[in-house]
């Protein structure tokens, strides 16, 4: 079989491109072994967030007392919890085949492995050739020593997303997004959680700043999270009263009736066969591309987790976009002119704990390590009619600016539909605007983007 491109790995990076491959004309095989839309739509993002929206409801429940309004005690079933989150999973699902089908992409449904240059072979056994192939086989969750997978009582984040019970005691070892949107959400079901992080802060490796940081952990241990920090898991065993989790270190140990171990992700390229057109990830299994996303044997590309960067769904799809008009216009489709570095794009970032946290650019710390001189803006949700409104006065907007021209660098909000409001700022940071084009244009009142604006207009001086 011959194609123009094969895209091997089905998640948002690889299903994108491989759409709109399809729409600017080039005929496409997408190869996948397990199912349309990767990890984020199965296993990932959407199943977390449409948890996290459901667990919400139980929060919201719980405090509308302040507003002289009552309701009995929520009832969890926890079955059908579990089959209306398949359910909008499956509807995403179906949406992606439907869509690949109308841009007529032949999905192959097996294990794709590079077998030279051009070639790709199929755990079927058969082999497809192809101008073009685009590695998107995305990333897989991190073992850690002594703390098997296939051990008894431990889970992955695939099986905290199953639903299978609600543990009377859950530990979460990883303070990262993983492990703390799970802690929120089972922490709204009921379990008593515990968050063990080897680092000295939360969501470590992630450009935020320590009032950002320090707001979330007021907020999580307010919730009843317990939070231990620069405590790094050593070993476990079972005994009858549960699972006792040993730390490094003189640190008591944890016992708990779950232990869901989120320490974060890496590239999914060892079973890709790189070697075999010289393609030699890092030590972390990266693989290095060029501002095309071109890897180093000619006509292969990675995109997405493969590649260093944030593992962002999103980010995946941006540069399978991109790397789509990129092949195309190389063989010769008229296809849009791809600007600047596929490497280098603004990437904003959503984390759904309670609050909220997102963030786009740079932070206020790391404008300064850069030599930035800076300017930057704050202002308050319990200073938004709005968020007041809604009862969610916790949280507040920054906005991280160029002090001699005023152009916005980067964003950062905690609060009440943080994963929203970052888009003005992301679109402000990637198109170069300034802090009085955001003060001077006109928002909504009552709303929460209010906030952004009154920011912008606090680094201003005003």
């Amino acid at each position: 079989m011959a194609y123009d491109v094969v895209v091997i790995g089905a998640g948002p990076g690889g299903y994108t491109a491989a759409i709109r491959m399809g729409q600017l004309g080039l005929r496409v095989a997408l190869v996948e072994e397990r199912d349309l839309g990767g990890v984020c739509l199965n296993w990932g993002c959407i199943p977390t967030k449409a948890l996290y929206s459901a667990t919400k409801l139980i929060e919201r429940v719980q405090d509308a007392a302040g507003m002289g309004l009552s309701f009995a005690a929520p009832k969890i079933d926890l079955e059908r919890l579990a089959a209306w989150k398949s359910e909008v999973v499956s509807k995403l699902v179906d949406g992606v085949s439907s869509l690949l089908e109308a841009n007529d992409v032949d999905v192959i449904a097996a294990r794709g492995a590079l077998a030279g240059t051009g070639r790709v072979s199929l755990s079927t056994g058969e082999t497809v050739e192809a101008q073009a192939i685009v590695l998107a086989a995305g990333s897989v969750p991190v073992e850690i020593p002594g703390f098997s997978f296939e051990d008894d009582g431990l889970w992955t984040s695939t099986d905290a997303l199953e639903l299978l019970e609600i543990p009377e005691r859950l530990l979460v070892v990883g303070g990262g997004v993983i492990g703390l949107e799970l802690a929120s959400i089972y922490n709204r079901l009921g379990s008593a959680v515990s968050v063990l992080e080897m680092m000295p802060e939360i969501l470590p490796g992630i450009d935020l700043d320590r009032r950002t940081i320090v707001t979330l952990k007021r907020a999580l241990t307010a919730q009843g999270i317990t939070l231990r920090l620069g405590a790094a898991a050593q070993s476990h065993e079972t005994t009858s009263d549960g699972i006792v989790v040993k730390t490094r270190g003189d640190a008591d140990p944890i016992t708990a009736d779950r232990v869901l171990v989120a320490v974060g992700r890496r590239p999914h390229s060892a079973d890709l066969n790189l070697g075999k057109v010289g393609i030699e990830p890092d030590r972390r299994g990266f693989i290095a591309v060029d501002a095309s996303l071109q890897t180093t044997a000619e006509g292969i590309y990675a995109i997405g987790d493969l590649t260093d960067g944030p593992m962002l769904a999103h980010r995946a799809s941006a540069q399978g976009i991109r790397v789509a008009e990129h092949i195309a216009a190389e063989l010769g489709k008229d296809a849009p002119a791809a600007e600047g570095d596929a490497r280098e794009m603004i990437i904003p970032q959503a984390i759904f704990t309670d609050p909220e946290v997102a963030s786009v650019g740079l932070s206020e710390a790391r404008a300064k390590k850069e030599g930035i001189d800076a300017v930057v803006g704050r202002f308050s949700y319990a200073a938004l009619g709005k968020a007041l409104a809604m009862r969610e006065p916790q949280g507040f907007f920054q906005v991280v600016a160029e002090r001699d021209s005023g152009r916005l660098l980067g964003a950062q909000v905690v609060g009440a539909e943080a994963s929203n409001l970052i888009a003005e700022a992301a679109v402000a940071v990637a198109q170069g605007l300034t802090l009085s084009a955001i003060a001077e244009t006109v928002h909504a009142h009552p709303t929460l983007p209010e906030g952004l604006k009154e920011a912008a207009e606090n680094a201003l001086g005003r």
